[in-house]
Formats: C-alpha cells, structure tokens, sequence
C-alpha cells in the first residue's frame, strides 16, 4: 500500500506543534512541617513538563512532594498537603491585559490519615489552614501579577459554605500581605 508523500511531512508537524518541552520551574507549596507539627509554605523546584505552553507554577501547587533523602527505603511518602488533600488550582490567562482566573478545585477535598489527631478542634482548623495555606501558595506564584486576581472556587455543595468563606477572604484581602503565617499547633 502506497501512502500519498504529504503525510510524513504532516506527521512531522504534528508531533512538533504537540511536543511538551520540559524545565525546572519554582512554584509553592504547603508542607507537612514533620518536626513542628504545622504547615511549612515552601519553595520547590518541580520539573515541569509543559513549561512553554500557558501553563503557570500555579498548576504545580498540587504536585506530588517526595523529597530526596539518604534513606530512600523509609521516606517515600507525599509532603505536599495539597495534592495530600486533593486541593487542585488551575490558572487560565485571559490575555488582553485582564486578570488571570485561578480555579480552586476542591471537588475531591479529603483530610489526610494523621492530620485530624491532636487537633484540638477536632481538624476544623486544620482543615481551614491547609486551605489557607494551599491559598498562600497561589498568593507567592502569582507575584508580578494583576493585584486582584480572582480565585474560583469549585466544591462539594456540602463544602460551599466553609471553603466559600476563606476564598471570598482571599479574593478580598491586599495580595501584598501575608494571608497564612506557618504555625505549629
């Protein structure tokens, strides 16, 4: 079978247009503090896939955190409470000189084994700080951005009233000020 000479070349093209191009990027997110019992914002490198296309370090807040270690045998768990919590963000640039939109997706909100015990509220506040700090995140990735970005929540209707209230906090507050301080319980 003899196929006509414009597909390899059409083949080509399209492998080039759809091919990721990959590259470290910094991003934030919040960690299990182990040694203090509470929450840690910090700096990661993630190696992210996709660098060259709309994507933003927003859309790494939730990746998965294995930290290197000289104990690989024993450390294997997720640090990252986000991606622990199933706490999603997506950033969508509108172009045109408008805010970018970040959609907050905790459709798939779940506490973490572990993070409920000790909690003096039952996990009431650990669940509003591993919100409030997932938030924080998307405060110090969107540096240099519009001031008032907004956040869009999407959730479980049974999670709307709770998680409605931080974001409409977060959406209102001066992005210039800290809106989660790290604090062990």
């Amino acid at each position: 079978m003899k196929f006509p000479r414009w597909i390899a070349p059409l083949w080509g093209l399209v492998q080039t247009a759809t091919a990721g191009e990959s590259d470290l990027t910094k991003t934030y997110q919040p960690l299990t503090g182990a040694a203090t019992g509470g929450i840690v914002i910090a700096e990661v490198t993630c190696h992210h896939w996709y660098s060259n296309s709309a994507s933003h370090s927003v859309n790494l807040i939730q990746a998965r955190n294995v930290p290197p270690t000289d104990m690989p045998e024993m450390a294997k768990e997720d640090l990252n409470l986000a991606s622990l919590c199933g706490l999603k963000f997506r950033m969508s640039d509108l172009g045109g000189g408008e805010a970018p939109l970040v959609t907050f997706d905790a459709t798939g909100f779940v506490m973490p084994q572990g993070w409920l015990e000790g909690s003096p509220d039952g996990g009431v506040g650990s669940r509003d700080s591993i919100v409030r700090a997932s938030l924080e995140c998307v405060r110090r990735c969107l540096e240099g951005r519009p001031e008032k970005t907004p956040v869009k929540l999407k959730c479980k209707e049974e999670d709307r009233e709770w998680l409605g209230k931080i974001v409409d906090e977060f959406n209102a507050c001066d992005r210039s000020k800290v809106f989660f301080k790290s604090q062990p319980w």
